[in-house]
């Protein structure tokens, strides 16, 4: 009976390790794509009508008045 709260306490803290890890991973994937979108409004597609950043490919479209691509460059 005394061994059961040594085995929970064992699996709250594997558990609370594993959440904190994947905390960390999300956050540190949020700020990434949040970096990359401004890097494409303000540095890629400075004098552009539109710009529209493809977070699956990381390539940054700048788009003219008609909706024509007119740029595009990779962000990596």
């Amino acid at each position: 009976m005394a061994d059961k709260w040594k085995v929970m306490a064992i699996v709250f803290m594997i558990l609370f390790i594993i959440e904190t890890i994947i905390l960390i991973w999300a956050f540190s994937l949020g700020t990434e794509m949040i970096d990359n979108e401004n890097e494409c409004a303000y540095n890629i597609c400075d004098g552009y009508d539109v710009y529209q950043y493809d977070d699956y490919n990381e390539v940054c479209y700048c788009y003219d008045n008609d909706n024509e691509i007119t740029y595009q460059e990779y962000i990596g």
